[in-house]
């Protein structure tokens, strides 16, 4: 497939490699890796773009500590580019931010296959692979490349948060590509990423998130309100989905006029990326894995306060909990 990608982009003199909205660490190391193989091979200038925030501290020390140049989406103007890759994500996924007038190039994710993926010339689209990253690392495999350390550090980081970082399922492609990365990364540094310092009001989030947590049989649900950024909703989710004989955990969020959601499972037999797709049906967009899934929804339509109590009718549905007794943590 790489030998394709490279094939196409050839004639081009711009590429623009974009992530998904509010990056998480694999599609940051994705890009970044896709960026370093353009210009090991083709000698081109690539920019990678994001749409949102960069709000997690891991994910901030990764940009920082591997030195990995990102331009927010809205600041440039798309129609000077003249190729696109979109990686770990896909058209119309809703966390992705493409203008209406253009069509990717090239699609290389990990998720779901999306039916208008079919509209771009070039998709390279896994399911069953662990992270985006794996495919950009056995992209480099087969081009005999050996990444330096910074993006080595990024990819290998990538896999790890989107494997056993995640309690997703891991395959053994993952780990041959893995083991690939490994001898080139700095141990320093990935240290440095997996512990950065964090913020006072993350700590203040946490706390509000044990105050406002509610728990239906063996579900977890906990609306936060108004947040600083998509990733603590996530991050609480994690949090709270570590409660003893706690099954599911939701959380739910704002930032203006958007609304986020994170839900996560303990059981691998749930498909939880499926599941968040039906809860959001008709009012936003969905999606994730076997373990952990999120989705967003616009609040133009709908008020974040008929939202909370509809993805909460739906999902306890879902689940089988409707009817359970809800307390406090």
């Amino acid at each position: 497939m790489i030998e394709k990608i490279l094939l196409d982009v050839k004639p081009f003199r711009k590429v623009l490699i974009l992530t998904h909205n509010n990056p998480d660490p694999d599609t940051i190391a994705a890009a970044a890796g896709m960026k370093m193989i353009l210009s090991h091979k083709l000698k081109k200038r690539c920019t990678i773009a994001y749409h949102g925030i960069i709000g997690r501290a891991e994910n901030r020390e990764l940009i920082k500590t591997c030195k990995i140049d990102l331009h927010l989406s809205t600041k440039l103007n798309f129609a000077r580019y003249d190729y696109l890759i979109v990686a770990d994500t896909q058209p119309n996924a809703g966390n992705v931010f493409i203008p209406k007038n253009i069509t990717p190039n090239v699609v290389i994710d990990h998720h779901t296959f999306r039916a208008q993926t079919k509209s771009t010339q070039i998709y390279d689209v896994r399911p069953g692979t662990g992270s985006t990253s794996t495919i950009i690392a056995e992209y480099m495999k087969a081009l005999h490349i050996e990444p330096d350390v910074n993006v080595a550090t990024a990819l290998y980081y990538g896999m790890k948060t989107d494997t056993f970082g995640s309690g997703r399922s891991i395959t053994q492609h993952d780990m041959d590509m893995m083991a690939y990365i490994f001898p080139h990364i700095s141990t320093q540094k990935l240290q440095k990423i997996e512990n950065p310092e964090l913020p006072r009001y993350y700590f203040k989030t946490m706390k509000k998130a044990i105050e406002q947590a509610e728990i239906a049989d063996n579900l977890v649900f906990c609306d936060l309100g108004e947040v600083r950024n998509p990733d603590l909703i996530a991050e609480t989710s994690d949090f709270i989905l570590r409660m003893r004989d706690i099954k599911w955990s939701f959380v739910i969020g704002r930032i203006d006029n958007q609304c986020y959601f994170s839900l996560r499972c303990k059981s691998a037999k749930q498909l939880v990326g499926r599941l968040a797709t039906r809860i959001v049906k008709g009012i936003g967009t969905g999606g994730g894995h076997m373990k952990s899934a999120g989705g967003q929804i616009n609040l133009d339509k709908m008020p974040y306060e008929e939202v909370v109590p509809e993805l909460k009718s739906r999902l306890l549905h879902r689940v089988g909990v409707t009817g359970a007794e809800t307390k406090k943590i």
